[in-house]
Order: structure tokens, then C-alpha cells, then sequence
């Protein structure tokens, strides 16, 4: 466990164990710089020439083929994958959904209990974009479903799962973690994610386990680093917040239940796999206060800005046009953010789903999980609103598919 009581004190000492890592932590970071300021350049110019940057793919083409793909989705960090869903299932999952809201008073509910969530604690609409809702039985649905496994599966694969002789996870053996739904409505100014990462912000350099996984990073072998390299993300330590995901997740990762595009309030991603060597290393340099890591708070999302990450930003593309039943996944060390404002004409709504392949870790939440599910509560990794204890057709153990009671650890 992190003791964040001496934080400050904590990463100043963390700050020099990482700088004596490398022969010189200036040029170390400057060769990382140069290779990353050619990746944006890359991104730059196929956004000048309209040309897809996130590597996308039809959910029927999935193989364990595809070598040239899989370099080009490694690279990214990011994918879409098309088709997983029937649009026709979607519109009424997305109605089904909508049903479930009005029937239960969430809205009332959520005037009630808006300050418990201090990670969305900003959001001044009168209606919420992001719903602490995790058991309506579109949403279970969705995550039990024979095509999410199989999407999942193929994405894990992608992984290196193994470490001097230890198996850090099972690729074949997925969990399930639960997490909210975004309804977001036209001409929403209000719910614009600036650029961040989640599981864990100091904790990438304070952490034991997270110094494990970018020791190449420190130690002046970026370029053998591979962010696919499973090892030591199985135990890695994160602070306790509603803000930070406690497991592994191999891919962060959505479906789409309505049509939406740029512009309708949407995902905007950095598609570059190795873009956290660049922000490690930044918050080496000297004009960094040294109890300062480019402004990340412990506790909170990991801080991407223009002040440090100004290059990164540059990177900076919204994710296309999607159709119902459309999914888009994404590395945990990715950068990502949400549009500022909804200029569309239609509802943009989705259904965060992850892929947590079984290991000890995910195992571990996965138990304490399965138990808020039986509750009808919200899972550990969230503000403990509970708004769905006593909700009219929420899911229960009756809903649940062979595969589901697995997921689910039950």
C-alpha cells in the first residue's frame, strides 16, 4: 500500500532512485523525445491527408493471423473493431437501458448523491452524462456475451503473458469488470475529459511494480521496451480512489449503442503505444519541482497537458465515425480524452467494457466484485453511490449465462 500521508517526500526519493537508473537521464530523455516527436509528426501528417491513423477491422476478420495488422494495432496502441454487435440489438439494448433509467428515478437519485463521486464532481448539467449505473441487464448482457469473449480472447492474445517462467495471466480465461455507461446528450458542453490516463498516476513511478514494467524506459533501453510485455503489471499497487482501476486490464475499451462520430462528443485518443516512455521520463528533468510529477495527483487521473506534454498533444485525434454495436479498445498506457461539447443531433451513447484476463490480481477483484453484484452495489472501484439495491429490473444471478457466473467469479 502507498502511504500518501508523506507523498511528497516519497516521490522526491523515487524521483532519484529513477534518475541514477540511467547514465544520464537528459539524453535518455532526449532520445525518447526524438523518437516520439517522429511518431506525432506521422499522426500529423495522416491527419492532414484524412487517412485512418486507428487501425480498424471487421469483428468476422478477427484470425490469429493478421501479422502486419496486429504490428500496425501494437504500434497504435488502439484499435476498432466493427460489427461486433447487430445494430438492430443495440437500438433496443440502448432503449431497454433507457427504460431502466427513467422506471428506477435516476435522475433524482443522482441529484441525491452527485458529491459522492469526486471524479466527476465537475459536471454542472442538470442531467448526467456518466451514469454510476453497472447492473442493468443491457449492460450484463453485454459483457457476457459470446462475441465480447471472443473479441477479448484475441486482444489478450496480443500480450506477452509470460516472465522468466512465470504465466502472469491467462489469455484464455477472461473476467469480467463492470463500469458505467455515458448517455450523452446533444448540445453537452459539460462532460470534456481533458487528455489523461487511468490506473494509476504517481503510482507509475512510485510504485514497485510499475518500475518493473518501464524499467527499460529508465535505464536506457527504450528501444527494447515493449509496452505488451505483461510483466510486472500483474502487481502493480494502486492508490485507494473511485478515480483508479485496481486491475490489469490488457485493453480499456467501449460499445457503441448509438451512431456517433467527431464532433458528437467522443473518445479522442493518442494512438501511440509508447507515448508513456515520453511522460516518465519528463518528470525527470530539472525544471520538474522535485516533489512534482507534471502536475499528477495522487489519487486522480494521470495528468497529460500543454505545460509538459505539449508535443504529445499534438498527437491528439478523435476517433471516427461509429455505428451501433461498433467497439473501439484501447492500451491502458494510452492517452485519451472526451470532446468538449456534443454538436451533434443525437444521443452518443456507449458501454464502457475492459478486457481483465484471469490472473491473481484480477481474481482478487473479480471476488469482491461478484459480491456488490449480489447486492446490487457499486463495484469496489467506484464512489459507493449503490443507487440499484432496490432497482426494478436490474440483473441478478437468475440473468446470468454459464460464461457470465465464470466472468463474474461466481
Amino acid at each position: 500500500m502507498i502511504d500518501i500521508k508523506n507523498i511528497e517526500q516519497l516521490i522526491k526519493e523515487e524521483k532519484k532512485i529513477l534518475r541514477s537508473k540511467s547514465k544520464n537521464y537528459k539524453e535518455n530523455f532526449s532520445k525518447i523525445e526524438n523518437f516520439i516527436e517522429k511518431e506525432i509528426v506521422q499522426i500529423e501528417n495522416s491527419k492532414k491527408s484524412a487517412k485512418n491513423i486507428i487501425p480498424e477491422i471487421n469483428f468476422k476478420d478477427l484470425s490469429d493471423n493478421l501479422s502486419e495488422f496486429k504490428n500496425e494495432l501494437k504500434k497504435r496502441g488502439c484499435v476498432i473493431i466493427r460489427d461486433v454487435f447487430d445494430d438492430t440489438l443495440m437500438h433496443q439494448m440502448n432503449k431497454d437501458l433507457e427504460s431502466y433509467i427513467e422506471e428506477n428515478n435516476y435522475y433524482e437519485d443522482q441529484k441525491k448523491k452527485a458529491d459522492i463521486d469526486k471524479y466527476f464532481s465537475d459536471l454542472q448539467s442538470g442531467k448526467p452524462q456518466i451514469f454510476g449505473l453497472y447492473w442493468s441487464k443491457t449492460q450484463v448482457n453485454i459483457r457476457q456475451s459470446n462475441e465480447l469473449d471472443i473479441v477479448k480472447k484475441w486482444l489478450n492474445k496480443l500480450w506477452i503473458n509470460e516472465h522468466d517462467g512465470e504465466t502472469i495471466f491467462d489469455p484464455n480465461h477472461e473476467l469480467v469488470y463492470a463500469d458505467r455507461v455515458r448517455r450523452r446528450e446533444p448540445g453537452d458542453k459539460t462532460l470534456g475529459l481533458s487528455p489523461h490516463c487511468d490506473a494509476g498516476s504517481v503510482e507509475r513511478w512510485v510504485d514497485k511494480g510499475y518500475q518493473g514494467v518501464y524499467e527499460k524506459i529508465f535505464s536506457d533501453n527504450f528501444s527494447e521496451y515493449d509496452p505488451f510485455n505483461a510483466a510486472y503489471r500483474n502487481t502493480t499497487q494502486e492508490i485507494e480512489s473511485p478515480a483508479v482501476s485496481h486491475v490489469f486490464r490488457t485493453f480499456q475499451g467501449w460499445v457503441a449503442l448509438t451512431e456517433q462520430g467527431p464532433g458528437d462528443g467522443t473518445l479522442q485518443l493518442i494512438p501511440l503505444a509508447k507515448s508513456m516512455a515520453f511522460i516518465l521520463t519528463r518528470a525527470l528533468l530539472d525544471d520538474v519541482d522535485e516533489n512534482d510529477l507534471c502536475g499528477s495527483k495522487p489519487a486522480r487521473a494521470l495528468s497529460v497537458n500543454s505545460k509538459y506534454h505539449s508535443l504529445l498533444l499534438r498527437g491528439l485525434v478523435s476517433i471516427p465515425k461509429m455505428n451501433a454495436g461498433d467497439t473501439v479498445w484501447w492500451h491502458p498506457d494510452v492517452v485519451h480524452g472526451v470532446e468538449d461539447h456534443h454538436t451533434g443531433k443525437g444521443y452518443s451513447n456507449v458501454a464502457y467494457v475492459g478486457s481483465t484476463p484471469h490472473c491473481k490480481k484480477n481474481l482478487a477483484y473479480a471476488k469482491k466484485q461478484s459480491i456488490k453484484f449480489l447486492e446490487g452495489k457499486s463495484p469496489p472501484d467506484f464512489a459507493p453511490e449503490d443507487y440499484e439495491v432496490n432497482y426494478k429490473n436490474r440483473a441478478d444471478i437468475s440473468d446470468l449465462t454459464p460464461l457470465g457466473k465464470k466472468q463474474l467469479a461466481l
